[in-house]
């Protein structure tokens, strides 16, 4: 009997443990979730950004393509100016932005370094276009673009972003086979399909679902 009343507190013992750690597992998957979830909610309302700079990029490659065949000159300002300009807008929006987050995640976190990198890496391979040249230069940029959206994407786990990043790597391998000016419309569609697209999907997404 004394056997038997041991044998289930021990089993019932065990029963409450496995219980209990069913429920830390289910309680910490709940806690990642919630982040992912903030942290898609912030992209998606920073949706401005993916969206702000695919545009602003496209739009300084189609007028410096537009310059080039219509023969003026000094179409490449297109981006001396609208760079500056996208990198101040961005920097404004994000100090207005940062004022109104009251909790920060580790989700967030990461993506702030995932950007934080891109944005060096880019700035740096501008820095050397000189030396490398124009074409060399646009396929490392296209490369950029499809690494931080790719990596984005899949901490999101958000498949358009992933997606859209598998085109910037395509467009980047075909730029090699084209001139420095088809290179301007190849990296206008990279920047469509990588940023724009997404970034639509993404705010549409989310901006959806708050209204259910």
């Amino acid at each position: 009997m004394v056997y038997n009343v041991n044998y289930f507190t021990f089993v019932s013992s065990n029963q409450i443990k496995m219980e209990n750690n069913n429920l830390e597992l289910n309680e910490s998957m709940d806690i990642i979730n919630k982040m992912i979830n903030n942290a898609k909610s912030k992209l998606a309302d920073d949706g401005f950004l993916l969206i702000f700079w695919g545009w602003n990029v496209i739009a300084a490659a189609l007028i410096h393509y537009a310059t080039l065949k219509l023969n003026i000159q000094h179409g490449e300002y297109a981006w001396a100016i609208l760079m500056p300009l996208g990198g101040i807008i961005s920097a404004v929006y994000g100090y207005k932005q940062g004022k109104k987050e009251r909790v920060k995640t580790y989700v967030g976190t990461y993506l702030s370094y995932l950007w934080g990198a891109f944005g060096i890496g880019m700035v740096l391979t501008l820095v050397c276009m000189p030396q490398y040249g124009v074409k060399v230069t646009y396929f490392m940029l296209m490369i950029l673009y499809g690494m931080a959206t790719f990596v984005c994407g899949g901490i999101l786990n958000f498949k358009p972003l992933i997606i859209g990043s598998l085109f910037s790597f395509a467009c980047a391998f075909i730029s090699n086979f084209c001139g420095e000016m088809d290179q301007l419309l190849i990296i206008s569609i990279a920047l469509l399909c990588s940023y724009v697209i997404p970034g639509h999907l993404l705010r549409s997404k989310f901006k959806s679902e708050q209204h259910v």
